[in-house]
């Protein structure tokens, strides 16, 4: 069963020379379905959109697997994908949003957390719900940070990404990466207290 695995180096090499087979890419789809899938639900917010660009990720990455240089690694290439897609929605969607004001009725922010539980079984009501105000609390913060601040949060912290694979996946330098995350984090850490104190 091992044997019919692909490496990180036999993938790279079969998509730089073109000759992805169908079964490769399944196994490229399946290394990274459910994060990539993650990864869009907590930048969209939008568990539909979420499904339809994890699917149109690799629709893109298999129709444009020619143009992989091998720069980075295939996973962190299938995340640039991604975000680019996340960041296209939501231009479109604010581009929509004028003409969608007066003609629909006001939509309500989706409050259902991504995470069931916070705590483990055996924490008590009091606790889980301390740590679950906190959580949303976070996510609150993190849904109005900018769309670059979001981003790098949302890697580094849901995707357990190093700043090196989050500036290649975004494109950008390490030290916008870093900055970005200092102002997030300056953000959450604010709201934080704020809340703690209870404003």
């Amino acid at each position: 069963m091992a044997d019919s695995v692909l490496s990180l180096a036999d993938m790279q090499g079969k998509l730089t020379s073109s000759v992805l087979s169908a079964q490769d890419f399944d196994e490229l789809v399946h290394r990274n379905q459910k994060r990539i899938f993650r990864l869009l639900m907590v930048l969209l917010r939008d568990e539909d959109a979420a499904d339809t660009l994890t699917q149109e990720c690799f629709l893109k990455a298999f129709k444009n697997r020619d143009s992989f240089r091998g720069e980075s690694s295939v996973d962190t290439w299938v995340y640039r994908i991604a975000v680019n897609l996340a960041r296209d929605y939501q231009r479109s969607k604010r581009q929509g949003f004028w003409r969608k004001m007066f003609s629909a009725m006001p939509e309500t922010e989706d409050e259902t957390p991504l995470l069931d539980m916070v705590a483990d079984g055996g924490s008590d009501a009091e606790a889980r719900l301390l740590a679950r105000e906190e959580v949303d609390q976070v996510w609150y913060t993190v849904k109005r940070l900018s769309d670059h601040q979001r981003e790098v949060f949302v890697l580094r912290y849901a995707e357990d990404m190093s700043l090196d694979e989050i500036a290649q996946t975004l494109g950008m330098q390490l030290g916008t990466v870093k900055s970005h995350l200092n102002r997030a984090l300056s953000s959450v850490r604010k709201r934080l207290e704020d809340h703690r104190r209870g404003n």
